[in-house]
């Protein structure tokens, strides 16, 4: 019989039964035991002993992790399979259940795709922004998406743009212009590159078929330091051509107002724990781990999965609550969580915990061959860099004053008062348009600097000898 290391379960099918079924399921569905590790978070060693029945007490979240991976609980397994009459059960750890045809990108025809593609890998918690791309694009012509560097704002929208090639006749073009020069270094150099690398795209579609309009998913990639110039172009291109709808990611908003805005926020990763870096308990249903009784958190999920690819021997289903709290600490970063993973072959969680926000410093990852970047401290120096004097000034004050605040506190807080209120609402707007601080949005608006934000300011500080009181 399973049993539970946290607590007796009210149903406990044989675990023989269980095995027999787990391997029915996988083979059915033509996974390998890697596969399934991949999809559960749950190691290969883990599911291997389980199913030759070498581990007889399989621990309960494994348990649960497995069974999510299928769809499906252990009561509802339990009553489909006549296992154990007993109550139904809540299930601690799932993830959260998903239309697996938005779950895992569309494959791209290569006679409708012209750019960079999308990745084959599943997306962990986006559901609902890949829903609302897809409807919004279906029934609109500019969509803009924004959010702070390193959330996923591209694979998103490259995602979304194979989901809908078929839709468009001359399928999709995707134009990458991280690589332009910003035009607050040299508006006429930047025109010219963007134009050109758009011109580029739209005339491969038009030549295959000259004299006809254009249709055709446009999406363009990387537009937050040219934003001037994409702004004036697509409001051009969407008059001229009927056909065209254009999906646009930027870290700032465009200066389109008939353009529609969708902030791609970082993953949620639950509810604190009353003391997850010491913990090594298996996660309870009260645990806060998980924002429902059903569903895994989506960037404890992403962790799971990156740790599962770069360790597969490791099982960390019974260490839920210090994975849940170290995405907390990375603000749910999908960028930062992955890195977190990849650090994982060489550092223990308890230290990666104690790294805490800092942990993006230290990230090797080089993401050249996918971004301009070539890894997080250079996204985060690329947003840095865009700001004037007076808004790197404000954000350093933030990030060493507040871990949140209001227009008032930030008003109230400045010696002699030199800040009107005018200006620190026109000042959190910029740095807020530029996905450095995260916005609380209720009766009252809140602030948050980012945790990766405040490190490498931190860094920046300690580099150019500045004190809290310069």
């Amino acid at each position: 019989m399973i049993e539970a290391i946290e607590q007796p379960m009210s149903a406990t099918p044989d675990v023989r039964r269980l095995r027999h079924l787990l391997a029915e399921r996988r083979q059915a569905r033509g996974w390998t035991q890697e596969e399934l590790a991949e999809r559960s978070g749950v190691s290969v060693r883990t599911i291997r002993n389980i199913e030759t029945g070498s581990n007889n007490r399989p621990r309960r979240a494994s348990v649960d992790l497995l069974l999510g991976a299928f769809g499906t609980s252990l009561a509802e397994l339990a009553g489909a399979e006549g296992l154990h009459p007993g109550q139904e059960v809540t299930p601690l750890f799932l993830p959260r259940q998903r239309d697996t045809s938005g779950h895992w990108p569309h494959p791209v025809d290569p006679d409708r795709w012209r750019g960079p593609r999308p990745l084959t890998e599943a997306m962990a918690g986006r559901d609902d922004d890949l829903r609302h791309v897809l409807g919004t694009m279906r029934r609109g012509r500019l969509l803009v998406l924004t959010g702070p560097g390193g959330v996923g704002k591209t694979r998103l929208a490259l995602t979304a743009a194979a989901r809908l090639q078929e839709r468009f006749r001359d399928g999709v073009g995707v134009v990458e212009l991280g690589a332009c020069v910003p035009e607050s270094a040299d508006p006429a150099a930047a025109r010219d590159q963007v134009h050109r690398a758009v011109d580029a795209v739209l005339a491969e579609a038009v030549a295959r078929e000259p004299g006809r309009e254009l249709d055709l998913l446009l999406v363009v990639d990387n537009a937050e330091h040219v934003v001037a110039t994409v702004s004036r172009l697509v409001l051009r291109l969407v008059v001229t051509h009927p056909g065209l709808r254009v999906l646009i990611t930027s870290r700032r908003p465009l200066a389109v107002l008939s353009a529609d805005v969708w902030e791609v926020s970082p993953l949620p990763a639950g509810e604190p724990c009353a003391d997850p870096a010491t913990s090594g308990a298996a996660p309870h249903a009260g645990d806060g781990v998980t924002g429902s009784p059903d569903a895994l958190p989506a960037a404890v999920e992403l962790f799971l999965r990156r740790a599962r690819s770069t360790v597969p021997t490791l099982d960390l289903g019974s260490r839920l609550p210090q994975v849940a709290e170290l995405c907390r600490r990375l603000d749910g970063l999908p960028r930062a969580i992955e890195a977190a993973a990849h650090c994982i072959r060489t550092v223990s969680l308890e230290s990666l915990l104690y790294s805490g926000p800092a942990l993006y410093m230290f990230d090797r990852f080089d993401l050249s061959a996918v971004s301009h970047h070539r890894n997080l401290a250079d996204s985060v120096r690329w947003s840095y860099d865009l700001l004037t004097a007076e808004q790197r000034d404000l954000l350093h004050h933030l990030a060493r004053s507040f871990d949140s605040f209001t227009v008032e506190d930030v008003v109230s807080d400045h010696p002699a008062g030199a800040w009107t209120a005018g200006s620190v609402v026109c000042g959190l707007a910029e740095l807020a348009d530029a996905s450095l601080i995260r916005v609380h949005r209720g009766t009252r608006y809140g602030y948050r600097v980012y945790g990766w934000i405040k490190a490498y300011i931190d860094t920046l500080d300690e580099e150019s000898g500045r004190t809290l009181g310069a």
